[in-house]
């Protein structure tokens, strides 16, 4: 009896041995299976650009909101997604809604849209920290070539890309002679550089090119000399908060210029607001625009969602957000831990993917294939992480912006 009692506890012994092991072993592969990744999105939402970060907010939630809504894909990886103020001018807040970030244990980044916050804090605080950063809005020239070791990416192609379709433009609408007004900022001085190297090769001349100091209220003497100068349009180098429409009311009043050149900064909403219609009905610029087939399905998506998919920058961040899952999935299916894996997602070869397509794309890359995510704005990474784009030329019609043409 007393040896059918000990072998009763050494077989009791090892069947809870084996089940401590099953439970170690379950919950080890349901912790795998079950991977949570954390992602900011580090825009301005107060600030210079808070009238276009809602729509940016929401269009990258619209790609999270696919693999939310699939179960068999939450069973491996699952995205929480937190909003993060970066208020585009106000460094040192910037600074500390991104060490929360960080304290939050995120892995990516979403953002930023201005270029006095991106750079720095991408340099002190999240590279350091090897966070992945995607912006969907900031074309500053400085990004370019930045010692990053492959954590910074954006969706938006750089100004230098910008002035040279802006050049392109200016020719097709039959310009031949113009003046240039640039923001004194750096970024937009070498994008008025390039833009002026670019309209020389198109046999278009520039009778003058002035900077202009977004810190004054009088901009007499500037005025003055763009005046002198003439020609058959202004070109506003600079955005909605660096003076530009400032120069635009001053030679409005008077009735100097009625046809205004603009780039991606000077376009949105807010300038319409502060100008009647006919005012710039001559008018035009361009915006980072969509793929043809992308932005179709982009619109049909934002659309369905409430959100407005002529709004700025909604496109590029829905590709940010996208890539930055994308990224994820092809980690685990590739057994690899490194962001060289964000250009095999985006880059040819592979099966193209569109908006609305992040869970096709996964089960591709389940299946061990390769994908092109071109998404509404045909992303192709180069080596530093920037992208060529697509930009669409836009009028202002009926107080309102409109598409023309895709470049």
């Amino acid at each position: 009896m007393h040896m059918i009692i000990k072998i009763i506890k050494i077989s009791l012994t090892k069947i809870q041995t084996f089940l401590i092991c099953f439970l170690i072993l379950i919950t080890n592969v349901s912790a795998q299976q079950n991977k949570e990744i954390k992602v900011g999105i580090f825009l301005g939402f107060t600030g210079n650009v808070e009238s276009l970060t809602p729509s940016m907010a929401d269009s990258a939630e619209l790609a999270f909101n696919e693999v939310a809504n699939e179960i068999d894909l939450n069973n491996e990886i699952s995205f929480k997604v937190q909003r993060a103020d970066t208020t585009c001018n106000d460094t040192n807040k910037a600074k500390n809604a991104a060490k929360k970030l960080i304290r939050d244990g995120v892995s990516a980044i979403i953002g930023a849209a201005c270029p006095n916050i991106t750079k720095k804090i991408a340099e002190e605080i999240f590279i350091p920290k090897k966070v992945l950063i995607i912006s969907p809005a900031d074309s500053s020239n400085e990004l370019m070539g930045l010692k990053d070791n492959d954590f910074v990416f954006r969706t938006t192609p750089s100004k230098i890309r910008g002035s040279q379709i802006l050049a392109d433009i200016t020719k097709d609408r039959g310009i031949r002679n113009l003046a240039i007004s640039y923001s004194s900022d750096r970024d937009y001085k070498k994008f008025a550089e390039t833009y002026d190297k670019a309209l020389k090769k198109n046999n278009i001349k520039t009778s003058v090119m002035v900077p202009h100091n977004k810190n004054t209220n009088d901009y007499s003497k500037h005025i003055s000399t763009l005046s002198a100068a003439g020609g058959d349009a202004l070109a506003v180098i600079s955005d909605i908060n660096s003076g530009g429409d400032k120069i635009i009311k001053a030679m409005l009043e008077i009735g100097m210029f009625d046809t205004f050149i603009l780039p991606d900064g000077m376009i949105e909403e807010k300038i319409i607001n502060n100008f009647k219609e006919k005012n710039l009905k001559k008018s035009f610029g361009y915006m980072p625009g969509l793929s043809n087939l992308g932005s179709k399905k982009f619109v049909n998506l934002a659309q369905k969602s409430g959100i407005d998919p002529d709004s700025p920058y909604t496109n590029e961040s829905y590709d940010a957000a996208a890539i930055i899952i994308l990224s994820n999935f092809a980690k685990i299916y590739s057994e690899t831990d490194t962001n060289n894996i964000i250009h095999d997602v985006a880059n040819k070869p592979g099966v193209k993917i569109y908006p609305g397509e992040i869970k096709k794309a996964i089960e591709i890359l389940r299946d061990g294939k390769k994908i092109n995510y071109e998404g509404a704005t045909g992303v192709e990474f180069d080596k530093f992480g920037d992208t060529l784009g697509s930009f669409v030329e836009v009028d202002f019609k009926k107080g309102k912006l409109k598409s023309k043409k895709l470049r």
